[in-house]
């Protein structure tokens, strides 16, 4: 009889230690989970203040346009159809730099070795940030043809070639350096309008700091101001930022040296088209010094960066 107690006894016992564990087990799964859903929630709240993938993505977007320093414009009708045109173009160069390839993808023009451009990928260029109506916004009158933006040869801080029978521009497979490099410092929504604060940072190679070290506080600020269409914001506006920047970290403007070594595409194409028949330009060569190197053509810009906006 006591041997059976025992046994009853022991047997009890037993239950209640694998009950004890399985709410050992039971209350870790739950904490596991509290701790799972407490992270997932702080995550997700975060992720709604956290705004810095659309910063950068703005940044790529108006990098072409900051490099170029264009002037303050009310509206569309008050901007410069020519910088934007350019802006298209570098828009294209810099969007080709970030995929593998990079401009090697692109044809070239066998004269120049310039890479040839579509014109289909700098009207998307110019659609992806002014939206597909833009000449209307250009020219509202539709009776200034100069501010409508068309496909052709132009001059800007270097000439860009126009291939009538490729359909593309030529545009030189060299570095490119402006004035400026963005960082986009705030986004704001109000009144239907999304305004993007962006900080104009100097280029190193054009204040000539080289150094580890240089600066990388913006100088001076600009709000471009998007409106919403449909389900894509366009820009509308360039205005002068509330906000400053620090005047401890203001440098001067510099000087800008655009005497590149730089053959234009259009002159090699119009000496071809006037010289002697028998002779023809050898791409791989490089040109003869005969004092007047330095004329003939618009220079591409050198560096990281792009051109003059």
């Amino acid at each position: 009889m006591a041997n059976s107690t025992s046994q009853q006894e022991h047997e009890r016992n037993r239950r209640r230690r694998v009950r004890q564990a399985l709410g050992l087990v039971l209350c870790l799964l739950i904490l596991i989970g509290v701790i799972n859903v407490v992270a997932a929630c702080v995550h997700g709240v975060a992720a709604l203040f956290d705004d810095t993938d659309k910063k950068l993505a703005y940044e790529q977007k108006l990098q072409a346009l900051v490099m170029m320093d264009p002037l303050p414009f009310a509206d569309l009708s008050q901007a410069d159809p020519t910088q934007l045109k350019e802006y298209a173009i570098w828009t294209v160069v810099f969007n080709a730099q970030r995929t593998p390839g990079g401009l090697d993808t692109y044809e070239r023009d066998p004269d120049t070795g310039s890479a040839i451009l579509p014109a289909v990928e700098v009207d998307a260029a110019l659609t992806a940030l002014l939206g597909p109506d833009y000449n209307s916004l250009l020219d509202p009158t539709g009776k200034d043809e100069s501010r409508r933006i068309t496909h052709g040869s132009f001059e800007a801080e270097m000439n860009f070639f126009y291939d009538e029978e490729k359909q593309g521009y030529l545009v030189p497979v060299t570095g490119q350096m402006g004035q400026y490099t963005p960082q986009v410092a705030k986004l704001q929504k109000k009144d239907g309008k999304l305004r993007v604060t962006v900080g104009y940072i100097p280029t190193p190679a054009l204040t000539g700091d080289y150094s580890m070290s240089s600066s990388t506080t913006p100088t001076k600020y600009m709000d471009y101001v998007f409106e919403k269409v449909g389900k894509e914001w366009y820009l509308r506006a360039l205005e002068a930022s509330e906000m400053k920047a620090d005047t401890s970290a203001a440098v001067s403007q510099p000087e800008y040296d655009l005497d590149y070594d730089y053959t234009d595409p259009a002159s090699i194409i119009a000496g071809n088209a006037g010289g002697n028949s028998d002779t023809q330009p050898d791409s791989a060569e490089e040109p003869q010094d005969d004092g007047n190197s330095g004329e003939g053509g618009s220079s591409a810009p050198e560096g990281g960066s792009a051109p003059q906006e």
